[in-house]
Order: C-alpha cells, then sequence, then structure tokens
C-alpha cells in the first residue's frame, strides 16, 4: 500500500507517494540525523531532507550584508533572518509561488516545522555545465544563456529568486527548474531592484564560467533583458553604477587576496559596464550624438 507522507497542501507540485518501507526510511532519517541536507537513498527513488535552523551563511551572502552596510548598496541587502520554522515556512510559500507560475520545483514529499523531505530533481545546472565544459563546450554557453532567458520569465511572472546560482537551477525535460529559495530580496527591497540583483548576482557565475565570455555574456544579457521590465532594467543600469564606482576598492582588495568572490565581481561588473544595458536607450543616445 502507498501513502502521502504528511500534509499533502505542502506539495508545490503535485504528490508523491510512499510505501510502508519508504516512510518508515523516511521517519528514522529524520529522527537519527540532524544534518542541513541529506541524501535519503530509498530502494526505488531518491529524497533530499533540508532542514532549516542549522544554517551557516555562505561566505558571499556575508560579503553582501557587508557591502550593504559599508558603501551604501540597498541591493546587496540579505534577507531578514527568521526563526527556522518560519524560514522554512518563507520558503515553501516561494516554491508554490514558483509552482503556480508555470515553473519547475522539487515536489515536497513531507513537511515538518522545521524540515522537509523533497524529490531529487536530477542534477544541478552546476553539475551539468561541469560535464559540459570538456565534452561539448557550445552547449556549455548555450545553456548559461537558457539559464538567463529562464530568469528573465521568472521576473516577468513578477517574481525573483534571490540566488540565481548554477547550483540552484536544474533541468527537467530540457526546461530550467529552481529550487532553494530562501533568499527573498522582494521582501526587504522594491521587486524591480531584487530582480536586477538577480541578474547582478547570475553574471557572477556567467562572466566567470563562460567559455567563450565576450559572445556569451551579451547573449545571456540579451536573453534577459527580452523579457524583463524597464523597471528592472533600470534598476540594472542603477547598480552596474554603484558596483562601477567601488570597483576600484575591490580590485585594491583584490591585489592582496584576490578570492574567487571578488574576481566574479570584477569580471561581472567589468562586462556589465560596457554592456548596452536597455537598447532602447542606446538606440535614443546615438541618435542624440548624431543629432547634435
Amino acid at each position: 500500500m502507498a501513502y502521502l507522507l504528511g500534509d499533502g497542501s505542502g506539495t508545490p507540485k503535485g504528490e508523491i507517494e510512499l510505501a510502508d518501507d519508504e516512510i518508515a526510511e523516511v521517519l528514522r532519517a529524520l529522527i537519527e540525523s540532524d544534518g542541513r541536507v541529506q541524501c535519503l537513498d530509498l530502494p526505488h527513488r531518491r529524497l533530499w531532507i533540508k532542514r532549516h535552523g542549522v544554517k551557516v551563511l555562505p561566505r558571499f551572502v556575508s560579503l553582501q550584508g557587508l557591502a550593504a552596510g559599508l558603501f551604501r548598496v540597498p541591493q546587496f541587502r540579505p534577507s531578514p533572518k527568521l526563526a527556522p520554522d518560519a524560514m522554512q515556512a518563507r520558503e515553501i510559500v516561494r516554491m508554490r509561488a514558483f509552482a503556480a507560475a508555470g515553473f519547475s520545483v522539487p515536489a515536497i514529499v513531507y513537511q515538518s516545522k522545521t524540515a522537509m523531505v523533497m524529490e531529487d530533481v536530477g542534477l544541478t545546472l552546476a553539475q551539468h555545465l561541469k560535464d559540459l565544459r570538456r565534452a561539448d563546450p557550445v552547449a556549455h554557453d548555450a545553456l548559461l544563456v537558457q539559464a538567463a532567458d529562464a530568469l528573465g520569465r521568472v521576473h516577468a511572472a513578477g517574481l525573483s529568486h534571490g540566488r540565481p546560482h548554477a547550483r540552484d537551477f536544474f533541468l527537467r525535460e530540457g526546461r530550467i527548474g529552481f529550487m532553494d529559495f530562501e533568499e527573498d530580496p522582494a521582501s526587504v527591497m522594491p521587486l524591480e531592484m531584487a530582480q536586477a540583483r538577480d541578474v547582478f548576482l547570475y553574471f557572477l557565475v556567467v562572466a566567470s564560467s563562460a567559455i567563450r565570455p565576450d559572445e556569451t555574456c551579451r547573449a545571456s544579457l540579451e536573453a534577459w533583458s527580452h523579457r524583463a521590465t524597464d523597471a528592472a532594467q533600470h534598476e540594472l543600469r542603477a547598480l552596474t553604477a554603484i558596483a562601477s564606482r567601488i570597483l576600484p576598492l575591490i580590485r585594491l582588495i583584490g591585489r592582496v587576496h584576490m578570492g574567487s568572490d571578488l574576481r566574479r565581481f570584477i569580471m561581472a561588473t567589468e562586462f556589465l559596464m560596457k554592456a548596452p544595458l536597455d537598447r532602447t536607450e542606446s538606440l535614443n543616445t546615438a541618435k542624440a550624438g548624431q543629432d547634435g
């Protein structure tokens, strides 16, 4: 006999039924372990357990908070730190919003107040990119562009991701899916500002990992901007202007210690500074120059 474990209302994308022995294994894992993220291999499926309340903030998130205060960059302000149950509730609400808008997210099999058991969605985008880097460089960069287009679709739907890293995207039937919705920048800033932050953070990935960065960065920006609102593009220009002002200091720090986060920030900022962030604005500027 098969059962749905837990509250079905917590499942953003349909229900997953578990057999009696699978339920027993899930419950045993929940009771006997306490790791933040745990893989659970069952005879017929793989599940993932995610627990809130035991997280150590990633280094770049800490740097974002420091930059937001030190340089007065509200776009880098982290989401409010909540109690574990509130953190999980916020993430599930965001998963439901993405699912309701037609985006693939992991189905939730079970949820308690501070833990949820989710389906396995296969390889992350980061893993696909790693496999393709040598095997098929063209497909590698095409996947980066596809993800930028998907991020544009998210923004066109009135949503923001918050942490658009390649490890937080996955592929399902050839389409980009999304997971890990702990960051909710739209809760501390206007939506269009949160969307601009999404794009800036995603270009930390594109600029540093593209095999043909000049072509792939341009194609990725075009894929996103084709779907982005005017307000989000305006905010991206504003964020790029701020980043360009602090870039000399970032380079100076990099002379002492050029970590991977600083290198990605420099590469992304340098590209966005040179890029036409608004096609209409670029055309109007060129025309004004001719008229003058």
